[in-house]
């Protein structure tokens, strides 16, 4: 069955035949750094090689710096988690934040008693109010670096002047960003940089990472054990990426995601990003004769991401999402998207919203068919 897929701000589809056959060719490896044999030192030179490129990628000073997690939400735990937290400390967040950071936040509000400023509408986006909200007791900065409900596009430049002008931690959320737009943590002084795999990078589902620019802050791990270093020790190895890499690494996972990343770099940035701009603004221009639906505009306008979420007055989000894969195979998401804070700040935070995202294989073609089917739905319900 053929598929016409905009759900790309969820997971990334399809997977490049790249990708499909590294993970296949890597699961029959050995475990990296557990064995002197043949396959267990293939096994470690593979996921080597991947820190290599992943550190060049993303400008991380160091390979020994890249983190593998399951999901950048593991990601963002690692840091809000192994951060050593005082009670009273506090936190300035974009305000913009999917629940991977948000309901990690609020849990170390209630049981460490950190306090946290979220920034309204389009505070983020601007020095002045950012620093405004500086206190003694500010220790880290949180900037989700684009939104998954409306496309908002941080200035992490900015953010990260900030943290290195008033000497704070910055972590980076690159769920929407990361093989979209370009990111070097050096130049942009990002401490922290929470990466999926499955996104942008066009990697498999159950791999991520986190990259740190920051080895004078140690992280407590989340998970204790088996690194295949210093095994003789009761305690957790201080060295990374050891200290926060116990147990047996996805390395099919890493494998995927190398071979995604490479082929972001054959397709190069610029391109993806143009390509998935010239769908959006072709999507936005017909959108436009359609006054049943509202479309939530991004606080960084012009500027955004190839997301776009909307509203039909008099119909359901889900149900138009239902009618879509059932009667048109047309793949889209309904619902809040896990991101409450920005939805609260549309007031679509009972309903959610339409979710249209874009990626590098959509054609204007499957745009029309959107386009076609969403007039279509709209008329045959609402007459």
């Amino acid at each position: 069955m053929s598929i016409i897929y905009f759900d790309h701000a969820a997971t990334s589809y399809p997977k490049p035949q790249e990708v499909i056959e590294a993970v296949g060719q890597a699961v029959n490896l050995g475990n990296p750094g557990r064995g002197g044999h043949f396959l267990s030192k293939e096994a470690s030179r593979v996921v080597t090689d991947a820190r290599y490129e992943f550190a060049s990628f993303f400008g991380c000073e160091s390979a020994e710096s890249v983190i593998f997690t399951k999901s950048a939400t593991e990601a963002v735990n690692l840091v809000l988690k192994g951060y050593h937290w005082q009670k009273g400390d506090h936190i300035i967040a974009s305000g913009f934040e999917h629940n991977a950071v948000y309901r990690t936040l609020h849990y170390l509000e209630k049981t460490i008693g950190i306090s946290v400023t979220y920034l309204q509408d389009s505070e983020a986006l601007h020095k002045e109010n950012i620093i405004s909200n500086i206190t003694e007791s500010t220790r880290l900065l949180i900037c989700t670096h684009g939104s998954n409900v409306d496309g908002t596009l941080l200035p992490v430049g900015i953010w990260g002047g900030i943290s290195r002008e008033y000497e704070l931690k910055l972590l980076v959320d690159a769920a929407q960003t990361a093989g979209v737009h370009p990111i070097h943590m050096t130049d942009q002084n990002i401490d922290y940089l929470a990466i999926p795999g499955h996104k942008g990078l066009l990697g498999p589902q159950g791999i991520g990472m986190l990259l740190l620019n920051n080895k004078d802050t140690l992280l407590s791990p989340l998970i204790y054990g088996g690194t295949g270093t210093f095994s003789e020790e009761p305690e957790q190895p201080a060295e990374l990426p050891h200290r926060l890499e116990s147990g047996t690494l996805n390395v099919s996972g890493i494998a995927g995601l190398h071979a995604g990343v490479k082929e972001v770099l054959h397709r190069g940035l610029k391109n993806i990003q143009n390509h998935e701009e010239e769908m959006l603004y072709d999507f936005l221009q017909k959108i436009e004769s359609m006054p049943e639906i509202s479309i939530t505009q991004p606080a960084s306008f012009p500027a955004r991401l190839p997301v776009v979420s909307l509203r039909v007055k008099g119909l359901d989000a889900h149900e138009i999402a239902v009618i879509l894969d059932e009667h048109y195979n047309i793949a889209v998401r309904a619902g809040l998207h896990c991101a409450p804070l920005a939805h609260s700040r549309e007031g679509t935070n009972n309903e959610g919203t339409l979710r249209i995202s874009f990626g590098y294989n959509n054609t204007k073609d499957e745009v029309n068919t959107l386009i076609r089917a969403l007039r279509e739905i709209i008329d045959g319900l609402l007459g």
